[in-house]
């Protein structure tokens, strides 16, 4: 029995892959696949549904951060992690399998009764219409910019990111966007951040703090166009063709803020694969190992030119630093970036056709991980 609560625009890839696998399931089941935004929603299925099968299977699309404010950044677990946990809890003779968008889910819900299977994040969204995208390989070599940062909405490592990059003078080297109506109302950076800085950090914290105040007074300086999905379903190709394409051509590397960072559990989007078609060296701003991740994908990294170290880097704070401080030259020196770029041409078209082919990869994995549960005696 499958009960679909919500589903995302754009997500035929995970739920033809779930109600392709519940098929082969022969035990006694119930099934649900729901969406966590509203997060209201989301939370409400748990509170008023009685799971009654021993065995309950959820397909659950997109993060578990519940929107939650700037404060639950400094948790090692998202909140619906722990509402997982805690429904788990209530029938301890059940057993869960969850289907998440979140890479690493294991490190923040490990308890026995609920079973992790990984079908990729908002990165396999719109899975029939991105590969049919062209790639910007007419890049525009009389550009004055070096890369873009396009943020959306103000979460905390995005505004972090543009703070850094305007208190070292960066950002006029790049096109910057963010929301200015999602400012939290702090006129002080450090009235609003959980993380806590170490003595290391005082030369970057002196940084962040100026650019900060430079683009909370004037947040015209990086103001982005709310209305990008007109038909109001997440068109991301129909946004990418007609609003970032030219944002590509003139850029040569992007940092990519993803929509998590903090927490231990991740999720790639289409910011992600938008870099790739849009061909820029990436410097990716996600969880721990979401590089890493990307090269189990297939995909070409760039280590030669991209200085990816932070991609391991628990703290944060060291996190953001070494993303811009390692990879300063590639944001100031055009002409260098640029060389780099067309020496690197037939690389980025690689990678365009790994994108076109991460939906088989993620497909496999799926399976084979919940083959391997259902298999069990005790799951069955």
């Amino acid at each position: 029995m499958l009960k679909t609560i919500l589903r995302a625009p754009g997500d035929n890839f995970t739920f033809s892959l779930f109600t392709a696998l519940l098929s082969n399931v022969k035990s006694d089941y119930e099934a649900y696949y729901i969406w966590t935004c509203p997060p209201d929603r989301f939370t409400q299925f748990f509170e008023k549904t009685t799971f009654t099968k021993p065995l309950v299977i959820l397909g659950i699309k997109d993060l578990l951060d519940m929107w939650g404010s700037f404060n639950h950044w400094k948790d090692t677990i998202q909140p619906g992690s722990q509402l997982l946990i805690d429904v788990a809890a209530r029938y301890p003779d059940s057993n869960f399998i969850i289907f998440t968008s979140n890479e690493h889910l294991n490190k923040e819900i490990n308890v026995p009764n609920i079973h992790i299977v990984n079908w990729g994040g908002d990165i396999t969204n719109h899975s029939t219409v991105y590969p049919n995208l062209l790639p910007v390989i007419d890049k525009n070599f009389n550009s004055t910019k070096s890369f873009i940062s396009l943020n959306r909405n103000a979460r905390l490592h995005r505004i972090l990111l543009l703070s850094y990059l305007f208190g070292n003078d960066y950002a006029k080297f790049g096109t910057c966007s963010l929301l200015s109506r999602d400012w939290f109302g702090n006129d002080e950076l450090m009235d609003m951040l959980p993380w806590k800085f170490e003595d290391r950090h005082s030369d970057a914290k002196e940084k962040l703090i100026i650019g900060y105040r430079q683009i909370y007074k004037n947040p015209a300086l990086c103001i982005d166009d709310y209305l990008i999905y007109r038909n109001n379903n997440n068109d991301n190709v129909t946004n990418f063709k007609t609003k970032l394409r030219s944002r590509y051509v003139d850029s040569f590397v992007e940092f990519v803020t993803e929509s998590s960072f903090a927490s231990p559990a991740f999720m790639l989007t289409e910011k992600t694969l938008n870099s790739i078609y849009g061909c820029n060296f990436p410097i990716l701003l996600s969880g721990v190992g979401a590089v890493a991740h990307l090269r189990e994908l297939g995909f070409d990294m760039f280590d030669d030119v991209v200085d990816h170290s932070y991609d391991l880097l628990p703290n944060p704070i060291d996190r953001i630093i070494a993303a811009v401080d390692n990879n300063s030259r590639l944001i100031t020196d055009i002409q260098y970036i640029k060389e780099k770029w067309i020496c690197a041409t037939d690389r980025f078209l690689f990678n365009v056709s790994v994108a076109k082919d991460i939906y088989t990869w993620y497909n496999k994995r799926a399976y084979a991980q919940f083959n391997n549960l259902i298999s069990k005696g005790d799951l069955q």
